[in-house]
């Protein structure tokens, strides 16, 4: 698949995700889009499900930052088997804000953290390098294996 605007990809609107992403900029934070928005973005995959936003900040203060423009989400944040993220604020659109990214290892808690090191359709992109580790410890090895191939050739 070819990494261009021209491919043919299939994602949720695009709408939410811009607006959730304005906002915590206009807060001051670099939020990323990582998961399978990111594989699309990088022309590694066609479909996107939903949208994974990152963002390192304080967690009160990015709900304060919420709640002031009117979004609403769900806090679905798991501490069960791999997961260790601050919080995970699910939006409709569909939209996982994973505030402070975190899982679990075999060394115990891996902090993932938010690097922007591109742009798509005005989302800012996550690094590969942490959402190929992130997809690893997810036992996500193929989409891991994707990011690390093209990490390789660039």
């Amino acid at each position: 698949m070819r990494s261009d605007d021209a491919a043919v990809v299939h994602t949720p609107p695009l709408g939410g995700v811009h607006r959730l992403v304005a906002v915590l900029q206009v807060a001051s934070w670099r939020p990323a889009l990582g998961g399978s928005g990111l594989l699309v973005a990088l022309g590694l995959a066609d479909t996107a499900a939903d949208w994974d936003v990152t963002v390192d900040a304080p967690v009160e203060s990015v709900i304060a930052a919420l709640d002031r423009a009117g979004l609403a989400y769900r806090d679905e944040t798991r501490s069960d088997g791999s997961y260790a993220s601050d919080r995970r604020l699910v939006f409709d659109g569909p939209i996982d804000l994973l505030i402070n990214f975190a899982l679990r290892g075999p060394d115990g808690v891996e902090q993932l953290p938010t690097r922007v090191t591109g742009c798509w359709r005005g989302l800012p992109l996550a690094d590969p390098v942490v959402w190929a580790r992130a997809y690893r410890l997810l036992g996500r090895d193929a989409k891991a294996e994707l990011l690390e191939q093209t990490l390789h050739h660039s």
